[in-house]
């Protein structure tokens, strides 16, 4: 299968997971939600229960019966077992004389101490204020006799109260996991994209160099056998170092989505080789720019990718080279260690970069040049933040004067 068969056919998965999630996961969350409200019903049916039966038991009582006594009784044997909240029988001046689910002893109310006294009174100033109170007559007219009965709030109501909010909490967080999977679904696709064009640039290099060498080797056997012309071979050296160039252009971009191999390497000296390298370079430049690399890394060992790191130092002269814009002009390399990590600071003295670009300037196809492609910055972001697991950023710039950009390695 092509590649770019594979990414259309994880283009289409992604999109049917997507509608998958937000299809089951609405039917899971509406079946979760029936089962809890049915659960709160059944509760509060049970618990409303008790109140016709209380009321059916004693109007059935004849009048010769105690009432404290059937209270308590019936209070013990049916209501105590079915209820897990606060309730308190009072008498007629509404002082409590047995309670339940509350955490004070169960000995009569003149036994116990003040505080507990005090607290069962407030409880039941605190329960008639909510209104959950019974009263019950007895007795004959003129000769009535009054008792209470009084209860705190069910963990029932408590959950049919915090219902609305549970919903709510639910479909924010369903809607969050929801967002952040399209997210992440994206940058994925994205990531494929980058391996895909990465792989296809490598893949299209490595036909033509392998056969450009060939050629060139052919070259140069013919020359040798022809006899000696230091200057033609000098010529194919040249072509010979180009072919050379351009075979680790595509094994850099082979490696872009490949499994790194990392090894300790001193970073000094790949970022001394890459100023030399373009310093070589220069006095071929209609414009003068000078490199300066001031170096306080030269015993540090860091575990990378030397090839892909080289290559990102490369984007990164070559950017703060074509910023100057023709101009004279210095590039200023440093590199120190801080907190266990290695700090590369590229300063150049080019245009700048507009505040409002410089976050943007890493992503693909940002770009301020005519032929670009934007592509160097956001190779470099990828190799040294997913590869290297550092940071790359813009530490600063101003209109006119130029432009500080930062790499962050750690050091472990």
């Amino acid at each position: 299968m092509k590649s770019g068969e594979k990414l259309k056919t994880r283009d289409i998965s992604h999109s049917h997971f997507l509608t998958l999630y937000f299809v089951i996961g609405s039917f899971i969350i509406l079946f979760l939600f029936i089962i809890y409200t049915n659960s709160i019903l059944l509760n509060i049916r049970n618990e409303v229960k008790i109140v016709p039966d209380l009321y059916a038991k004693f109007i059935s009582l004849p009048n010769d019966v105690n009432l404290e006594d059937f209270l308590l009784r019936y209070f013990m044997s049916e209501i105590i077992p079915n209820i897990d909240y606060p309730i308190i029988l009072a008498d007629s001046l509404k002082i409590p004389f047995s309670w339940e689910n509350l955490e004070v002893a169960k000995i009569p109310f003149s036994q116990l101490s003040k505080k507990e006294q005090k607290f069962l009174l407030k409880q039941v100033k605190k329960m008639e204020k909510r209104k959950s109170i019974i009263p019950l007559e007895y007795g004959q007219e003129g000769e009535k006799i009054y008792s209470y009965v009084l209860f705190g709030e069910s963990k029932t109501l408590k959950q049919l109260r915090m219902l609305p909010y549970l919903g709510m909490a639910v479909i924010l967080l369903f809607s969050i996991l929801g967002i952040y999977g399209l997210s992440t679904m994206r940058k994925s696709e994205k990531n494929l994209l980058w391996v895909g064009l990465a792989k296809e640039t490598a893949h299209q290099f490595g036909t033509p160099i392998s056969s450009l060498l060939g050629w060139i080797d052919i070259l140069m056997t013919k020359i040798e056998e022809q006899g000696n012309n230091p200057e033609m071979l000098m010529m194919l050296n040249y072509m010979k170092a180009d072919v050379d160039k351009l075979q680790l252009i595509a094994s850099r971009f082979g490696k872009v989505g490949s499994v790194i191999h990392f090894q300790y390497y001193n970073l000094h000296y790949i970022i001394q080789e890459t100023v030399d390298d373009f310093s070589r370079r220069m006095p071929s430049m209609a414009h003068k720019t000078v490199i300066s690399f001031e170096s306080r890394i030269e015993d540090k060992e860091i575990k990378i990718d030397p090839d892909l790191i080289k290559w990102t130092l490369e984007n990164m002269i070559k950017n703060s080279i074509d910023a100057m814009q023709q101009k004279s002009g210095e590039i200023k390399i440093i590199a120190f260690e801080k907190n266990k990590h290695i700090h590369i600071r590229i300063n150049d003295e080019g245009s700048g970069i507009p505040k409002s670009m410089q976050k943007r300037i890493f992503y693909p196809g940002i770009t301020s040049k005519k032929r670009g492609w934007g592509l160097g910055l956001s190779l470099a972001k990828r190799i040294i933040e997913e590869y290297h697991h550092g940071k790359i950023h813009v530490l600063e710039s101003k209109i006119d004067e130029g432009t500080t950009f930062e790499i962050i390695l750690p050091m472990e």
